[in-house]
């Protein structure tokens, strides 16, 4: 079993690392960064992202690195998920479709000693994938067809500590390196003179850190509270964007600075969980990108969020499949961070509903394996009249692996 956790590993690494396919076909990650990414893994996509307060050592969440103290003292768990997604695009009355894949993350945690975990991984910060067109001036000698295409994205390998000093308490920070290349090509096509083309490429290397806190308390045998919060650094990038205009007479190539900065972001939430089955939670996070510029041309805005989610999980053994199973839903709205056209960019709702089921290995009664499966419904609406409106069902796989990895044997 070892064995083939090592091989999934490097081969999930591979494939992720390829980016091959980054899963996303909107229009509107033509702005800022691309579209980000939640930060999130199984359990948090089943509650809308829900995370700084939750904690267990049944699965990892990366939303709040103080919940890694949780790890278990004899076990390791490894997760990957991967996502499956239409896309629905509408325009004035017309309606198209789009379909992708995409893999999603891998992350493993383990406890280093008591009271101190640690979790790796690898996920995206932001993607962007586009192409689309339009014409200007359509039947005169002054027609032109302008193509937009963009590609890439940012990516984070990371790796943090949760450390639990007291039992009621938790403390944990997380560091990334942040890397990845976005690329964006403008091609203006004339009826009657010359044909010119844009590209804008911009380079990422750089690093994020997040620190984060839980406060756990009990009221009774059956009443358990945790409140978490947490921030990110923010900070220059250091990006530069070469621009290169090409027409069939000349290339002319310059260099900005691009202005893009990660921005600070603040984040709070709580849980509730009764009698070990029944927790419900909220979560708001607040990410100052109003210092940063996109390409010299764009300026960023503050972005907030709102997530709300629950959860009902059986504690008792049982042999019915439906009582082994934990149920999960959530909701979450976005604001955008970006501005078009001078007013804000697409605010983002969200629905998500999902199932975990454990499968238990009959040769090793403590190690397991879990499957994560959730749907998600988002809308994407555009404060700016006439544009593209948005609508996601993403279906969301995880799957994460129990092993007994520091169990001592007893040879008699």
């Amino acid at each position: 079993m070892n064995k083939r956790i090592f091989i999934l590993i490097a081969l999930l690494f591979t494939i992720t690392c390829s980016h091959a396919d980054n899963g996303s076909n909107s229009p509107y990650t033509r702005y800022g960064v691309g579209l980000l990414s939640g930060q999130s893994l199984g359990i948090n996509r089943q509650m809308g992202g829900l995370g700084y307060g939750l904690r267990s050592h049944r699965y990892i969440n990366i939303l709040n690195p103080a919940s890694f103290a949780q790890a278990d003292t004899l076990t390791m768990l490894f997760e990957a998920g991967f996502s499956l997604q239409n896309v629905n695009f509408k325009e004035n009355g017309k309606s198209i479709n789009a379909r992708n894949a995409s893999f999603d993350y891998v992350a493993i945690q383990f406890r280093i000693c008591k009271n101190l975990g640690m979790a790796a991984g690898f996920l995206p910060y932001s993607t962007v994938g586009y192409s689309f067109s339009n014409t200007s001036n359509p039947g005169t000698n002054e027609a032109s067809t302008n193509n937009y295409s963009g590609s890439g994205g940012i990516y984070q390998p990371f790796i943090g500590l949760g450390w639990q000093p007291f039992k009621w308490f938790s403390a944990g920070v997380t560091g990334s390196y942040i890397y990845g290349d976005i690329t964006h090509d403008v091609g203006i096509d004339f009826a009657n003179s010359t044909d010119r083309t844009r590209s804008y490429n911009m380079s990422v290397k750089s690093y994020k850190v997040d620190f984060g806190l839980q406060f756990a308390a009990k009221a009774g045998k059956k009443h358990d509270f945790v409140i978490g919060a947490t921030y990110s650094l923010g900070h220059d990038l250091n990006a530069e964007t070469v621009i290169t205009e090409v027409t069939t007479d000349s290339t002319a190539t310059k260099s900005v600075k691009s202005g893009f900065k990660l921005p600070h972001t603040y984040g709070a939430g709580f849980t509730y969980t009764f009698n070990d089955e029944w927790t419900v939670g909220a979560d708001y996070t607040m990410q100052q990108w109003s210092s940063s510029s996109f390409f010299g041309i764009e300026k960023g805005i503050d972005r907030s969020k709102v997530a709300i989610g629950a959860e009902y999980s059986p504690s008792a053994p049982s042999n019915n499949i439906f009582k082994m199973m934990s149920y999960r839903a959530g909701f979450h709205y976005a604001q955008p961070y970006t501005e078009l056209d001078g007013k804000k960019g697409c605010e983002e709702y969200g629905v998500s509903a999902g199932i975990s089921l454990p499968f238990l290995n009959n040769n090793n009664k403590t190690s397991h394996a879990t499957l994560h499966l959730s749907g998600q419904f988002i809308h994407m609406r555009p404060k700016v009249a006439g544009m593209i409106r948005e609508n996601y069902f993403r279906l969301n796989l995880g799957i994460t692996f129990n092993e007994s990895w520091f169990m001592k044997m007893k040879v008699r």
